[in-house]
């Protein structure tokens, strides 16, 4: 099991005890465990063997199709086909490739850049350029974001953009034109998507402090990703996450329809 697969299902196992009302000293105890041991369970520190899910759901009084998806975790690999086929990906790209591989939806909040998940490759490239990732990485990286795009032709995806983005020269005018023309068709061609904007005259909200990635799934609670300069943070605590959906619904509620926003992206293409 890898480490990405070992951290994610540790934090399905901590979020089911928590809801509970249950210690880690009571699993132990219960289990003859020792109480590391469990703490390293729920921090992917350490392998989970099906054998100890078991246990521990059971433990727990978990049944049904909440005991089986676990199971079928513990058991066969959730990261997607693609991630065997590339080496030398950061831990936390495959970290969030597979949790972007479960999700029923993403929100995507981004004040700087274009979302990853929009970006041409050519504009992929030129920032990490510009953010002196090697070039040998590049290509890798690239290779990897093209795959994790392919999520958006199954999932509910909502960018959220400040207007100022469509304006940042990333590589050259070509490169930023192209990347708004391929805004244009994504929106027009993937019913899933959608792009709102927010307009350099909206009042000051909670979005300011960073860019952020929301995914919501169909039976655990939602995660929060949070890009750093070279490693990335998750979420997945609802004390940690809550305060993220609700700036979700704070970015959407000052955000230009989805009508009014791509008019702003034929506009800045224009200019």
């Amino acid at each position: 099991m890898s480490q990405a697969k070992a951290a994610g299902l540790g934090a399905q196992l901590r979020a089911l005890r928590k809801s509970r009302k249950t210690s880690m000293k009571t699993i132990a105890s219960k289990l003859g465990w020792s109480e590391s041991k469990v703490s390293r369970m729920e921090t992917g520190l350490r392998t989970v063997e099906s054998e100890e899910v078991a246990a521990y759901l059971a433990l727990l009084g978990v049944t049904g199709a909440e005991r089986e998806r676990l199971m079928a975790m513990a058991r066969t690999p959730t990261e997607p086909a693609w991630l065997e086929t590339i080496t030398g990906l950061p831990e936390s790209s495959i970290t969030l490739a597979t949790w972007e591989s479960q999700a029923r939806s993403l929100t995507d909040w981004s004040p700087l850049l274009i979302p990853g998940l929009l970006q041409t490759m050519e504009y992929g490239r030129a920032y990490m350029l510009a953010d002196r990732i090697p070039e040998a990485e590049v290509g890798v990286r690239l290779m990897a974001r093209q795959h994790r795009q392919q999520v958006l032709d199954r999932i509910d995806y909502t960018a959220i953009v400040d207007e100022t983005v469509l304006h940042r020269r990333v590589g050259s005018d070509r490169v930023r034109r192209n990347q708004l023309r391929h805004l244009l068709d994504v929106a027009h061609e993937r019913t899933g998507v959608s792009i709102r904007v927010i307009s350099v005259r909206a009042e000051a909200h909670a979005g300011l402090v960073s860019p952020w990635l929301l995914l919501e799934f169909e039976e655990k609670p939602p995660m929060v990703h949070i890009e750093l300069s070279r490693s990335a943070v998750f979420f997945a605590e609802p004390a940690q996450t809550d305060t993220y959906v609700a700036t979700r619904a704070q970015l959407l509620a000052l955000a230009m329809d989805e009508g009014d926003s791509l008019r702003v992206i034929e506009h800045a293409l224009r200019e």
